[in-house]
This record gives structure tokens, C-alpha cells and sequence, in this order.
């Protein structure tokens, strides 16, 4: 017999009990009345635009994105296909990630709400030749503008991978989260 067996002491369940005591396994109470409805689930919307163009962009230029992919609801975000700027219609917090596709050679780009860099959106490479990501999970207020920017020095982004098979040299995905 070993200590604790020496000491648990069984206490009897009856009909009278109140158990109230927390070693007594009681019965489930009523069901009690229903809460309030919880807010809607899952993505508010969705953005994807892309681009199926070679970009050589300067220092400080903005990628352009010449297709506009699925937008749902339609109006979330608006986009001219052929241009940089992306504006939310919608204030809310997103989940934001991009994707570019350098040539060889250090590249580093980054996404913006205007003139402002967004934090931690920078993302780079030292060797190019493979495309990269950047993302972020941010709050946006309706009309702000997003680009996605070169920060490196001069830079190609590629449409074609050898022999000849083409490719996206860009893309964004815009989700609503809240």
C-alpha cells in the first residue's frame, strides 16, 4: 500500500448531496440560455494581381502589376492593370504577401502605404535568380495606397525562366482579415 492509497478517504454520493464538494463527480446542470451570435467568420475578402511582364525598375520605383486576378467581393480593392497602386476600399486589418522575381544580383523590396515603408516588410536576397516573399499582417484604413518598391539599385524582374517558359515576374495577394 503505498502513501496515497493510505490517505484518500472515499466519500459517499447520496441523493442529498450537494455536491459541492470538488472531489465528487456531479451530474450536468440545465442547459442554460443561448449567448448572443458571435461576428461572421472567415475572409472578409480577397485580392490576387499580378504581373506577366520584364520590370526594370530603378531605386525607389514601384512594381506594376498588368493583371488583375480573382477580387472578391468586387470593388475590395481597386487596381488599374498596368499600374503600381493598389487602393483598399475597406479600414481593416490585413494579411498582406507579395512575391518578386529577380535577376541575379542583391534585390530588396518592400511594401508601402503611401510614402510610408511598411515595418517588417523588407525582404531581400544577395544572389537573385529565384524568386522571394514578403508579407505582413497590418491594419489598413479605407483609401490607403499600397506598392510594392524596389529598394536595392538597379533591378530586373524576370517573366521567362530558361529555355523559354513563362513566368509571373510579380504578384500580390491582399486578404481581409477583420
Amino acid at each position: 500500500m503505498n502513501y496515497h492509497s493510505r490517505h484518500i478517504q472515499a466519500i459517499p454520493v447520496s441523493a442529498t448531496n450537494s455536491c459541492s464538494n470538488p472531489c465528487i463527480m456531479c451530474p450536468p446542470g440545465q442547459q442554460g440560455p443561448a449567448g448572443p451570435p458571435g461576428p461572421a467568420g472567415g475572409v472578409l475578402g480577397a485580392a490576387y494581381i499580378y504581373d506577366t511582364t520584364q520590370q526594370r525598375l530603378e531605386q525607389g520605383d514601384a512594381v506594376t502589376f498588368n493583371m488583375n486576378g480573382n477580387i472578391t467581393p468586387a470593388g475590395f480593392v481597386t487596381h488599374v492593370a498596368g499600374s503600381a497602386q493598389i487602393t483598399i476600399t475597406q479600414t481593416g486589418t490585413y494579411l498582406i504577401t507579395y512575391e518578386v522575381n529577380p535577376q541575379q544580383g542583391t534585390s530588396a523590396f518592400a511594401l508601402f502605404n503611401g510614402a510610408t515603408q511598411i515595418g517588417g516588410t523588407s525582404y531581400g536576397s544577395t544572389s537573385g535568380g529565384q524568386p522571394y516573399v514578403g508579407q505582413q499582417i497590418v491594419t489598413l484604413t479605407a483609401g490607403s495606397v499600397l506598392t510594392v518598391r524596389n529598394l536595392d539599385g538597379v533591378t530586373t524582374l524576370n517573366n521567362v525562366i530558361p529555355p523559354t517558359i513563362p513566368v509571373n515576374s510579380a504578384s500580390i495577394v491582399i486578404v481581409r482579415l477583420v
